[in-house]
């Protein structure tokens, strides 16, 4: 199998890391496709054009984040997504709001491309609020999310280290310490450790 990814997507990144934390790396190969470039194999495996996207072997492919890393996780038996029950729900939960911190922070960059003239500085400031919002409400849940290794950790530590690359600025610490705390503690791991952005990405 294949995972089509770059070095600097965050949903790829979610999807590297739980490879590697299910011991799937010999069995998943990472393929670097950039979307802007419209390589043929991902806009085949996915006509979005988007990362990642996962080439099965005689299957079809898998694209979106969440749906490769249900399948990545039913790989193995030692699963880092319930199959059922209350926790599955908990862990879907912080999956989706950890991603949404991710679009919010890929649409604000995307805004800030623009000529500063050419902003719009309303939509900014919804991005930058929501994200506000959002690592408020993992700090006061850090208790439903902290005490182990889940998807749902996994998704907020990708996007706690998203605004460290992206936003370095951001202080999002500030204020969060049982939030740091947890951050800290993903950042020690060999899967978050060797999928690290590119420093000059």
């Amino acid at each position: 199998m294949k995972l089509l990814m770059t070095e600097t997507s965050p949903y790829a990144r979610k999807c590297r890391m739980l490879i590697r934390e299910q011991g799937l790396t010999a069995r998943i190969e990472e393929v670097e496709a950039l979307p802007l470039d419209d390589p043929d194999d991902l806009l085949s495996s996915n006509p979005l054009g988007k990362v990642p996207a996962l080439i099965r072997d005689g299957a079809t492919s898998l694209v979106d984040s969440p749906l490769i890393c249900e399948y990545i996780d039913s790989l193995n038996e030692d699963r880092w997504i319930p199959k059922s029950g209350t926790s599955r729900w908990r862990v879907l939960r912080f999956q989706a709001i950890a991603d949404g911190i991710l679009d919010l922070a890929v649409g604000r960059r995307v805004e800030m491309t623009r000529p500063e003239d050419k902003r719009f500085d309303f939509w900014i400031e919804r991005q930058e609020n929501g994200i506000r919002r959002s690592l408020d409400l993992l700090e006061s849940e850090a208790d439903k999310f902290a005490g182990g290794f889940d998807l749902g950790g996994m998704a907020i530590a990708v996007a706690l280290g998203y605004l460290d690359f992206r936003y370095p600025e951001s202080e999002w610490r500030t204020g969060r310490d049982r939030l740091t705390a947890f951050h800290e503690k993903w950042a020690e791991r060999p899967s978050y450790q060797s999928t690290e952005p590119p420093a000059a990405a």
